[in-house]
C-alpha cells in the first residue's frame, strides 16, 4: 500500500484539485446564474394613449 501511495501521490492530489475546483466553479457559476436570473424578471410597463 505504501508503494502505491508513493507511487500515485502526485495523479492522487493533482485529481482531487481538479475535482475540488470544479465544484467551486460549478457554485460560482449556480451564483452567476441565480443573479442573471433576478435581473432579467423586471418588468417594465408602458401607457401609451391615442388621441382617438
Amino acid at each position: 500500500m505504501k508503494k502505491i501511495w508513493k507511487k500515485y501521490c502526485g495523479v492522487i492530489f493533482l485529481y482531487s484539485v481538479v475535482i475540488f475546483g470544479i465544484f467551486i466553479l460549478n457554485a460560482g457559476c449556480k451564483n452567476l446564474n441565480q443573479l442573471e436570473q433576478e435581473t432579467t424578471k423586471t418588468i417594465v410597463a408602458m401607457e401609451v394613449e391615442s388621441d382617438e
